[in-house]
């Protein structure tokens, strides 16, 4: 039997590398790890569909590690979980004072059974030559616009888009939202894949860009593009860490570390403001749309989950043919 790691982070991508140079600065016995690592630290998407689709038959926490971090909504959201596990004193409760960017959007979980870490800040970067004067989008229901037909690029490939785009506007706008986002979507891309785009200035009809803030920080070319915070506040797509009953005291250091305020400013300028509420962030806007523990406890989220995925790929007909690296229109 393989040995389990005793930690296991699933991060975004546009945190995992600072993340993983600052951790193995303080611990660099963890770096070189090759055959049963202690510690692994990888990038979330890979774990999808095949991580996090174990997590909802566990029945208790022996197959996970001592300290989890995963990201976006995922599994540990759901019912199953939440019910089975997190609500069965399964994990440590963490006392983290919260700064105040995500205490006013109460982000941290109510109990601090998940303890709650800098998030990826979802936002708007749009064409100023796109839309007619007073047209330009200040708000996410502007994305849902008919006229933006085939203009819109969202995180995502030919099988899987973001949930966390999603799950708001099912929450304010119902699935006729998710409806009209995938009429309007032309392609799904990598972030960086963005970025690079942007950057190469052939964005050809594209008129906005939704991304993690944390990559609009790595344009350069900006003369055509506008960052937009909007009003409701950037999506948060979370960054949660679970730890088990008892562990804390075993791992204090670690989970002292992860938590405190070194690795807080060095996460910073890699554009994840700081959850720590000794840390000033001193970000503006910093109004924050958090999907809120009440709807993740009292709706399904696997089920929301699968109905969203569904319609939207029932209305996206636009997708990239990866062989020939073109746009094709089914």
């Amino acid at each position: 039997m393989e040995k389990m790691p005793f930690m296991i982070a699933l991060l975004p991508c546009g945190l995992r590398n600072a993340f993983k140079a600052e951790f193995h600065k303080k611990f660099p016995q963890y770096a070189d790890e090759d055959e049963e690592p202690e510690v692994v630290i990888e990038g979330n998407l890979n774990y999808e569909k095949s991580f996090y689709g174990k997590i909802d038959e566990m029945t208790d926490t022996s197959k996970l590690p001592d300290i989890f971090i995963s990201s976006d909504i995922n599994s540990v959201h759901h019912k199953h979980f939440i019910e089975t596990l997190l609500n069965k004193d399964c994990f440590d409760a963490l006392d983290i004072k919260a700064n105040k960017m995500y205490a006013d959007a109460g982000y941290m979980h109510p109990e601090g059974l998940m303890t709650m870490l800098p998030p990826n800040m979802l936002i708007i970067v749009a064409d100023k030559r796109k839309f007619a004067e007073g047209e330009f989008p200040t708000k996410w229901a502007d994305l849902m616009r008919p006229e933006l037909k085939q203009q819109l690029v969202l995180r995502g490939d030919d099988d899987f888009f973001c949930n966390a785009v999603f799950f708001p506007f099912v929450r304010d706008y119902g699935y006729d939202s998710i409806i009209q986002l995938a009429k309007n979507t032309k392609i799904g891309m990598h972030p960086a894949e963005m970025v690079k785009m942007i950057n190469s200035e052939k964005t050809d009809d594209i008129a906005a860009f939704v991304m993690p803030y944390s990559f609009y920080l790595k344009i350069r070319k900006l003369d055509n593009f506008q960052l937009v915070w909007p009003e409701e506040g950037a999506i948060v797509s979370p960054v949660q860490m679970l730890v088990k009953k008892g562990a804390y005291e075993k791992h204090k250091e670690v989970i002292d570390f992860i938590t405190g305020e070194e690795i807080a400013n060095a996460m910073i300028g890699s554009g994840f403001p700081s959850t720590n509420e000794n840390v000033e962030n001193k970000m503006t806007p910093q109004k924050l749309n958090w999907l809120g523990w009440d709807f993740i406890y009292f709706e399904d989220i696997a089920a929301i989950k699968d109905k969203t995925q569904e319609i939207f790929f029932e209305h996206f007909v636009v997708k990239k043919d990866k062989r020939r690296l073109v746009y094709i229109r089914e």
